[in-house]
């Protein structure tokens, strides 16, 4: 074989073994958005290049109900829906090249009603946990099977974890290590005079992703958690919790050593409100979203690196509807922050360099959770580039 040979076959291994971010293939946005009467919602798809604009975008794909939220791994993404019709509680996968075209959908409901399914954590291609709140039992499942049968491969009984009702509310999931990292809200579903009170300690489950077995048990000094993230610059996991949004002394963004299976608050509930978000870009530069009153948010900015963090609200942040950063899948390859304007039902991009907004994008529906896929996206109703790339194994998106 002559040299020319050598290097094709090197470079379709290398197209087949190694995420596309590294090959510098481009990045795709999806956010999922929902209508603002909650009667209703959506995807978008959205260029991350070029910094500056104007980036492509393509609105209002394939509807659905409104409660839903998204993950993503390598070039595909994963749309859940979540509560509230009987059509809810799955799982349906989508291709970037294709993004309206439905791979599969999967029921999550099992046995049982009412799982609520919330998030998916990926471990590889073909092992995923698909955590469900309103159930005891996460499920691991095959993201890359091409049947039902083959889509649900085991379960984690986490039974231990729920408070008085008899539910854990697992809300969201890292992986950091090759350790699972689960996040328990445990709401009092039975204290429905004062709103599912969170008056029960916040709990974090360490399992390990090879045996699916628990190492640890870690009690969180935040209360209603809303937000999970590992940064892997500085080997931290961050915990935001919103407390009683504002009205209790327990919310803030708590920290966890994810070696030593400790955690400690970094920054306190007041004056922020109930803290509903939080993206940590870098070791020494982070975002959450502090809760005033009902569409009423800011935007702060602080320094995950210092003792006593003093946070700063971002200019032209302040006193407006500001939703997601819920799985802190919100930094582009840019360093761009994209923030879920709700109340101008547009995406925010932010560059994190200088607090300024890079572009803002319509999303025609609000706004509710964003994460990135790598590769270009092809336009919504075209699926004959579905079979371009037979051996596309959707590797793990980083960012996660």
């Amino acid at each position: 074989m002559n040299k020319l040979g050598m290097i094709t076959i090197l470079v379709l291994l290398l197209g087949m073994l190694v995420p596309g971010w590294v090959l510098g293939q481009e990045q795709t946005a999806i956010v999922v958005t929902v209508a603002s009467d909650w009667s209703s919602g959506a995807h978008s798809v959205i260029d991350v290049e070029p910094e500056g604009g104007p980036r492509g975008v393509q609105n209002s794909l394939l509807a659905t109900i409104s409660d839903i939220s998204v993950d993503a791994f390598g070039d595909c993404f994963y749309r859940i829906e979540k509560f509230g019709a009987a059509s809810s509680h799955n799982v349906t996968k989508f291709a970037i090249d294709a993004p309206d075209t439905v791979i599969w959908q999967y029921s999550t409901e099992g046995s049982e009603s009412g799982s609520n399914p919330i998030d998916l954590v990926f471990v590889n291609a073909t092992k995923a946990y698909l955590l469900r709140y309103g159930s005891t039992i996460a499920w691991i499942i095959n993201p890359s099977t091409t049947s039902e049968a083959g889509f649900k491969t085991g379960e984690l009984d986490l039974s231990a974890y729920a408070d008085s009702d008899g539910i854990p509310e697992m809300t969201g999931g890292v992986i950091a290590g090759g350790k699972l990292f689960i996040l328990f809200q445990r709401l009092d579903r039975n204290d429905r005079n004062n709103s599912w009170s969170p008056t029960n300690d916040t709990l974090v489950g360490v399992f390990d992703t090879a045996s699916d077995t628990e190492i640890a048990q870690i009690t969180v000094p935040v209360e209603n958690p809303q937000t999970i993230q590992y940064l892997a610059a500085n080997s931290t996991i961050y915990v935001a919790g919103a407390g009683s949004y504002g009205f209790a002394p327990f919310g803030g963004i708590a920290t966890i050593d994810p070696s030593a299976y400790t955690s400690s608050l970094l920054i306190g509930g007041q004056p922020y409100g109930g803290i509903s978000g939080v993206a940590a870009v870098s070791a020494t530069k982070g975002y959450f979203i502090g809760y005033g009153s009902w569409q009423n948010n800011t935007l702060y900015s602080f320094d995950p690196s210092a003792g006593t963090p003093t946070p700063t609200a971002v200019t032209g942040f302040g006193g407006v509807n500001l939703g997601g950063m819920q799985n802190g899948v919100y930094v582009d390859q840019n360093n761009m922050l994209w923030i879920c304007n709700q109340g101008d039902s547009q995406v925010d991009i932010l560059d994190t360099t200088t607090d300024t907004v890079d572009e803002s994008i319509d999303t025609v529906f609000n706004p509710v959770a964003v994460v990135f896929v790598t590769g270009e996206a092809g336009d919504a109703g075209d699926d004959n580039n579905q079979d371009e790339d037979p051996l596309n194994f959707c590797f793990i998106n980083t960012l996660r």
